[in-house]
């Protein structure tokens, strides 16, 4: 294995390559804790990143909802089976049915049903949650509660507002009091008033010319329990800490079977990843399983966070820019295979293709789509974003890698969509980035 310090090098480089300023990378690995930081918080003012900057860690703010949800289930206030519209009488959702039986434990398994991909402007004073909950009855229910994983940054935003509910408090107080101040996370902030007199990283768009600054944050205060969280490399590390070994500078927050509860497999997920617990997702690496999460916002700030339980291993990766994604994943896997030791992933053999003319067309859930075209008789996939100021991605040539799961032929490692069929054996829906999206027009070139 190598020495953890190689890291440094490997990070600079990787980051120049994927066009993103800069970053930092914290690493713990049996009691062990290094940090790595490179480039700049913001083009314009060249500002050096540190290891004390502040990113936005966009969905890995989902396992603090959680946790916050299952300290006032070990309180006896909340209980995750339980109808959610117990705490919420008004609630509005479009579904009757989903109305009734939505519990906290389908919001934090991403399968309440209901489209999960929503931007509600709803202020920034106390009560943006509330005002954003409130508009909820617009939300189609595409599955009924239950039937499938479909990532879900709304369910983690209803369950946010039920934490208000039950404690009568705004819902990033209750995070602060319950979560970062017993563990010693004095570096975590939701409020850009509490951020903008701290030392903290701007989000970047890529232009033809390079990264260019953004001016927007890419998220609202509506946002706080599905992504709005900032935070250092340390205050993660911490983090990682308390889930590994149940460290904390004041009383844990949570005890070890809750933590391990939350981390514990409960359903299966879609692609990109296998299985989900209360928030923590879960993937493979090898024969290794990994329990992970990390954020997107608005492709501005992109992190990873990841931890190999068996191993006593965690590694968070922060970004400001789009090119965080493939920086992210290069940090990852150097880290599994040159500090933990693991082995590198290998191409899988390769499998017959079927015959395509089954898998065409656009599936949609919300402004996302997921395009499967046929170009010369070869599969053709794109990630289609109809978001403003949100570019998509290029399409790329795809093969199947085995069953109904396509991965990139420029890199048949990890599988990226998975086709799914009905009780008739047609291909009815798709798994892509987490969300799983029903077909719609076939589509040919």
């Amino acid at each position: 294995m190598s020495n953890v310090q190689e890291l440094q090098g490997v990070l600079d480089e990787e980051a120049r390559r994927a066009s993103v300023p800069g970053a930092v990378v914290g690493v713990t690995h049996r009691g062990t804790e290094s940090v790595f930081a490179t480039g700049v918080s913001s083009v314009d003012t060249g500002l050096p990143v540190d290891p004390g900057t502040l990113f936005m860690i966009g969905s890995t703010s989902k396992t603090f909802a959680a946790a916050a949800v299952m300290a006032l289930v070990e309180d006896g206030t909340l209980d995750l089976d339980r109808p959610v519209v117990e705490h919420l009488p008004d609630l509005p959702l479009a579904d009757p049915v989903a109305r009734k039986t939505v519990t906290l434990r389908h919001l934090l398994t991403h399968s309440a049903g209901f489209l999960g991909d929503v931007d509600f402007t709803t202020g920034w004073g106390d009560d943006a949650l509330a005002l954003a909950i409130a508009k909820f009855g617009d939300l189609p229910q595409n599955f009924a509660p239950g039937e499938v994983f479909s990532y879900c940054n709304a369910g983690f935003q209803l369950a946010g507002r039920v934490v208000e509910v039950a404690t009568g408090e705004v819902f990033e107080d209750v995070v602060r009091a319950r979560l970062l101040e017993p563990l010693g996370m004095t570096e975590s902030y939701y409020l850009p008033w509490e951020v903008l007199t701290r030392r903290h990283a701007v989000g970047h768009v890529l232009r033809e010319g390079g990264p260019a600054v953004e001016h927007t944050v890419g998220l609202s205060r509506a946002d706080s329990a599905s992504g709005g969280l900032w935070s250092t490399a340390g205050d993660q590390l911490k983090w990682a800490r308390f889930f590994l070994t149940g460290e904390a500078e004041g009383k844990p927050p949570l005890s070890e079977a809750t933590r391990d509860l939350m981390r514990a497999p409960q359903r299966k997920a879609a692609l990109r990843f296998e299985e989900v617990g209360l928030s923590w997702l879960r993937t493979t690496h090898g024969e290794a399983r990994l329990v992970r999460h990390g954020g997107n916002v608005s492709n501005l700030q992109l992190s990873d966070f990841v931890t190999l339980p068996e191993h006593d291993f965690a590694v968070t990766v922060l970004t400001n820019s789009a090119g965080g994604s493939a920086l992210g994943a290069k940090i990852v896997d150097w880290c599994l295979e040159h500090v933990v030791g693991l082995p590198p992933l290998v191409s899988p053999l390769p499998v017959p293709q079927p015959d395509i003319a089954e898998y065409l067309g656009r599936y949609q859930t919300g402004d996302l789509a997921f395009v499967v075209s046929d170009r010369d008789g070869a599969l053709w996939a794109q990630l289609v974003a109809e978001i403003e100021d949100f570019p998509s991605p290029p399409p790329f040539e795809a093969v199947f890698v085995g069953g109904d799961a396509i991965a990139p032929a420029a890199d048949t490692r990890k599988p990226t969509a998975r086709f799914l069929r009905d009780e008739r054996g047609r291909v009815t829906s798709v798994e892509f980035g987490g969300r799983t999206a029903k077909r719609g027009a076939t589509v040919t070139g």
